[in-house]
C-alpha cells in the first residue's frame, strides 16, 4: 500500500490540481473550478443514465440576494469570495406559490439568485480537447413559479451525450420579479434582468468549466420560452447568446401583454396588503412600504388580486420601462416583433397539440371550479382569454368565438372538453406562434439566421397533466410533455424511461436534435424539408412533426397543417397586425 502525502488542494493552481487528480484518480478529487485567483468552486460527481460520470456545481451565486433595499431593484453582481465555495448542495428555490398545481403552498426564499452548471467528464476525467458548446435553460412556471432542481430538471440526458455544458438559473418570480410602478422607482422586469445577469456570468466564466463562450444556446419552455424570446428582443441581452430554442411560449402571447396601468396594479398590490392610504401613495412610497412586507405574505397576497379561481395565472408580467441604461424592454414586444427590430439569430421554435391543458386541465378536473365557470360562462371566458376588445366589439367577437368552439353552447362538459382545451391552446400559443414566425421570415436573412419549426405530438407513457390536474386522466400530448424527453424528472416520473422503450428512443431523438442545433445552429436529426422563408410561408412553413407511428414506433415527418380557421378568428381582434 502506497502513501499519499498531505497536500493542501485548495492552494494548488488549477493545472496542478488537474494533473494531481489524473495521477491519483478521480475518487480522491471533487470537481474544482477556479474562475479567478483564489476564487474557486467545489462541485460533486454524479452518474448519468448510461453510467457516464459528470460534474455538477449547485448554487453558484451570480447576483447579490435581492433583499432589503435590493427588493424591487436592479440585480447587482454577487460579492466576491475568497477560497473555495462549496457547490455540492442545492440552494432554496425563489419564493413562490405554484397555483398551477393542486393545493399549492408558499415555498422558497428571496435569497435565490443562483445557477447550476453541469459538465460531462471526458475520457481522461477532466480535460476536453476543445471547449464544449454551452446550453442555458430557463425554467417554466408562468413567471411566478418554477425551480431548477434536478429532481424535476435532471441533466442526465444531456450529460449522457458528453457533448455540451448545461446551465440552469433561478430568477425572481411573481411580484418580486415583475411588479412595476411604471416609472424608475420600480421599472420592473427584474426577473428578466436576473436572467441577463446570469447569462453575463456564463459568458464571463463558463470558459473555466471548459465551455465555449462563442457557442451559447439559450433555450426555455413555457415561461422559459417567453423569457428566451424576450432576450431575442432586448438590447440588454444582445451578444450574450448565439442561438435560441423557444418551446411552447412566446413574448407576444396574451399572458405576456404588458399591464395597461402598472401604477394602478402596484396600488392594488399595496391595498390587498392593507397598507394604509394605498390609493394616495406615490410610487416611491408604495415601493418603500412593499419592502417592509414579509416575503411570504407578499407572495400569498396575489390570490386576492384574482378575478376567477387562480386567474389571471400570470398577474405580474413584462413591463414597458422608461428609458435608462439598465432598461430591459422600453417598447411593447408586439411592436418590436412587428418591426423586426430584434436580434436575428438561428432559432428553433415549436408547440405541442394540447398546450391549453396547462390551465384547462385543472378546471376540467375540479367540479367546483367547473361549475362556477359554467354559471358565469359568458362573463368569465372572455376574461380568461384576455380579450382586449370591449363593449359591443367584445360581445360580437365572443359570440363568434363561442359558436366556433362550443357550437354556441355556454358550458363545458365531457362532450366538448377538447374544444375547451383548444381555445386555450389557440389563443395563448398557436396564434402568437404563427404571427411571430411570420414576422421573423419577413425580416431576417434566413440564409444566415434560419428558423426551424416543430410540433411535438408523440404520446408516451407519461404526461405533465398529472402535475396540473392531480389525476391520471388522458388529455393527450399537453403542455410540458416534450420536457419528459429532455430532462429526467424523478419527482414526477420516478420509474424513468425504460432502456428498451419507445419513450427512450424518443428521448434519444429529441436530445440529439437539441444538441445538434446547439452545436451547429441546425437540427441535423430532422428529415429534409424546405428552408422556412417568406415565399413558402403558406399557411406556415414546413415543420418537423414528431408523433407516434402506426406500428408502435416513432414517426418523424414534415407537415404544413395548421389550425388556420382558428387563426383567422383570432386575427379579427387585430391585436397584432
Amino acid at each position: 500500500m502506497w502513501f499519499l502525502p498531505k497536500i493542501n488542494l485548495i492552494k494548488m493552481n488549477r493545472l496542478t490540481f488537474l494533473l494531481f487528480c489524473l495521477f491519483v484518480g478521480d475518487t480522491l478529487c471533487a470537481p474544482l473550478v477556479c474562475i479567478q485567483e483564489n476564487q474557486c468552486l467545489s462541485g460533486k460527481t454524479m452518474s448519468g443514465t448510461k453510467s457516464k460520470k459528470f460534474d455538477a456545481f449547485f448554487g453558484i451565486p451570480y447576483a447579490k440576494p435581492p433583499t432589503g433595499n435590493l427588493r424591487f431593484s436592479e440585480p447587482e453582481p454577487a460579492e466576491r469570495w475568497n477560497g473555495t465555495l462549496d457547490c455540492t448542495k442545492e440552494k432554496p428555490i425563489c419564493i413562490q406559490e405554484n397555483v398551477l398545481i393542486p393545493n399549492p403552498t408558499v415555498d422558497g426564499s428571496e435569497d435565490c439568485l443562483y445557477l447550476n452548471v453541469y459538465r460531462p467528464r471526458s475520457a481522461n476525467g477532466y480535460l476536453f480537447r476543445k471547449p464544449l458548446p454551452v446550453m442555458i435553460f430557463i425554467h417554466y412556471g408562468g413567471l411566478f413559479s418554477g425551480t431548477i432542481t434536478p429532481y424535476l430538471l435532471g441533466p442526465e440526458y444531456f450529460m449522457d451525450t458528453g457533448s455540451v455544458i448545461l446551465v440552469l438559473m433561478q430568477y425572481r418570480l411573481g411580484s418580486l420579479g415583475f411588479l412595476t410602478t411604471g416609472d424608475l422607482e420600480c421599472p420592473g422586469n427584474f426577473g428578466y434582468k436576473d436572467q441577463t445577469m446570469a447569462m453575463r456570468w456564463v459568458k464571463e466564466n463558463i470558459g473555466c468549466f471548459g465551455g465555449d463562450t462563442n457557442s451559447i444556446t439559450l433555450f426555455g419552455q413555457s415561461a422559459g420560452a417567453v423569457s428566451a424570446h424576450m432576450h431575442m428582443l432586448s438590447p440588454l441581452s444582445k451578444g450574450l447568446f448565439h442561438r435560441a430554442i423557444v418551446q411552447s411560449g412566446n413574448a407576444i402571447a396574451p399572458y405576456n401583454f404588458p399591464v395597461t396601468n402598472p401604477l394602478a396594479q402596484a396600488r392594488e398590490q399595496a391595498r390587498v396588503l392593507d397598507i394604509p392610504n394605498a390609493d394616495n401613495l406615490t410610487s416611491a412610497e408604495i415601493v418603500r412600504e412593499l419592502r417592509k412586507i414579509d416575503a411570504s405574505t407578499l407572495v400569498r397576497s396575489a390570490n386576492k388580486m384574482k378575478f376567477f379561481s387562480v386567474d389571471p395565472i400570470v398577474l405580474f408580467r413584462t413591463a414597458i420601462e422608461p428609458h435608462s441604461p439598465t432598461a430591459f424592454m422600453c417598447e411593447n414586444p408586439i411592436e418590436i416583433v412587428k418591426k423586426g427590430n430584434f436580434n436575428h439569430i438561428p432559432w428553433m421554435t415549436g408547440l405541442v397539440p394540447n398546450e391549453g391543458i396547462v390551465r384547462a386541465g385543472a378546471i376540467l378536473t375540479n367540479a367546483t371550479v367547473l361549475e362556477e365557470l359554467n354559471e358565469n360562462f359568458d362573463n368569465v371566458m372572455p376574461q380568461l382569454m384576455q380579450i382586449s376588445a370591449t363593449g359591443d366589439d367584445l360581445a360580437t367577437f365572443w359570440e363568434k368565438a363561442k359558436n366556433f368552439y362550443f357550437n354556441g353552447q355556454a358550458h363545458v362538459n365531457d362532450t366538448n372538453w377538447q374544444q375547451f382545451v383548444d381555445i386555450f391552446s389557440h389563443r395563448a400559443f398557436y396564434h402568437p406562434f404563427l404571427k411571430t414566425t411570420e414576422a421573423y421570415v419577413n425580416y431576417a436573412d434566413v440564409n444566415v439566421n434560419p428558423v426551424y419549426l416543430y410540433k411535438f405530438s408523440y404520446r408516451g407513457n407519461y404526461s405533465y397533466s398529472l402535475a396540473f390536474t392531480g389525476t391520471t386522466r388522458d388529455f393527450g400530448v399537453g403542455h410540458c410533455d416534450d420536457l419528459i424527453y429532455l430532462f429526467r424528472s424523478p419527482a414526477l416520473f420516478p420509474n424513468g424511461l425504460a432502456v428498451d422503450s419507445m419513450d427512450n428512443q424518443m428521448k434519444n431523438i429529441l436530445v440529439r436534435t437539441w444538441i445538434s442545433f446547439a452545436i451547429s445552429g441546425k437540427p441535423k436529426e430532422w428529415t429534409i424539408m424546405d428552408k422556412c422563408r417568406k415565399e413558402n410561408f403558406n399557411p406556415i412553413c414546413q415543420y418537423q412533426h414528431f408523433t407516434n407511428g402506426p406500428s408502435e414506433d416513432i414517426r418523424v415527418s414534415t407537415s404544413q397543417d395548421f389550425d388556420m380557421p382558428a387563426m383567422k378568428l383570432w386575427d379579427e381582434l387585430k391585436e397584432y397586425w
